[in-house]
């Protein structure tokens, strides 16, 4: 299977509260996907790997050529990632009762607030590790062998933002000025399917640390 890869993350660049489930002996997180379409998502197919940095003696310094043919939307443009913790609530992961208790409150708080609980408030889109997956369309959380329901490790979505969201999710940093469309609300030129996003899960209790590619899009 052809690899390319996508995400890259150390231990040491992560809040000190990070929750992502780097096994005994690991700091280095490393994603990659095939980028040609894979059922049943018909979107890329990733594989984990979680490594030992210091046994990484000679890293590549050159983004390798793609393979021949592939999806030019799910080849990532190379640039940095900047680990920022923020808190999220879940939207489309709850129940109907749920929903609409939750509704009448995000009512009244958006009337006084004028932020939205659905698009502001609750799961934070583009690249992240934990969390909620910002599914596009109804949740599949995938069940591992063992019997339980795989966690989050990782989205990768087409854009870190869209018009909906954009006033709460654009880093500070980023909202003094610029054309923030183009440089960062895609930085890494991700195009996939419909502006979808591709949700990798974990079972953080089995040896080997089994997981799962989700694909969706609209």
């Amino acid at each position: 299977m052809p690899l390319v890869p996508v995400v890259q993350v150390y231990a040491r660049d992560l809040p000190a509260s990070s929750d992502v489930p780097f096994p005994p002996g690991t700091d280095l997180l490393q994603v990659l996907w095939c980028p040609f379409h894979h059922a049943p998502y018909y979107g890329p197919m990733a594989q984990v790997f979680w490594r030992d940095s210091a046994d990484v003696s000679a890293p590549m310094t050159e983004f390798p050529e793609p393979p021949e043919g592939a999806d030019g939307g799910a080849l990532p443009v190379p640039c940095v990632l900047h680990p920022e913790r923020v808190m999220e609530y879940p939207s489309y992961d709850m129940t109907q009762s749920q929903a609409d208790e939750v509704q009448a409150i995000a009512e009244e708080l958006e009337k006084e607030t004028g932020w939205s609980y659905w698009y502001d408030l609750s799961v934070a889109p583009g690249v992240k590790l934990g969390g909620y997956p910002g599914w596009t369309q109804d949740p599949q959380w995938p069940r591992c062998a063992c019997g339980r329901v795989m966690d989050h490790l990782i989205t990768v979505e087409s854009n870190e933002f869209d018009g909906e969201d954009s006033p709460r999710w654009i880093p500070v940093e980023d909202q003094a000025g610029g054309d923030v469309w183009n440089t960062v609300k895609n930085p890494t030129d991700l195009v996939l399917g419909d502006a979808g996003g591709v949700y990798v899960f974990v079972c953080s209790t089995c040896p080997g640390r089994p997981y799962e590619t989700v694909f969706d899009c609209s």
